[in-house]
């Protein structure tokens, strides 16, 4: 797992990202925290929270404004 993936993911806390999983599932969503293992984020589609396994991430884009 990456530490890039991680860091950007502890400086997006509060930002709007999109992410991409491995099996290919997509969010867009604003980012609620993360720790080592899982992220929070909400998501704008299902207006949920879900908490997502770092490992399972392939991509990350953060979102400006």
């Amino acid at each position: 797992m990456s530490e890039l993936l991680k860091s950007r993911l502890k400086e997006s806390e509060g930002k709007v990202i999109l992410i991409f999983l491995h099996n290919n599932f997509r969010f867009t969503g604003k980012c609620l925290g993360s720790d080592e293992k899982y992220m929070e984020l909400l998501d704008f589609k299902s207006n949920a929270i879900k908490v997502i396994e770092i490992s399972q991430i392939k991509e990350l884009e953060v979102k400006d404004g």
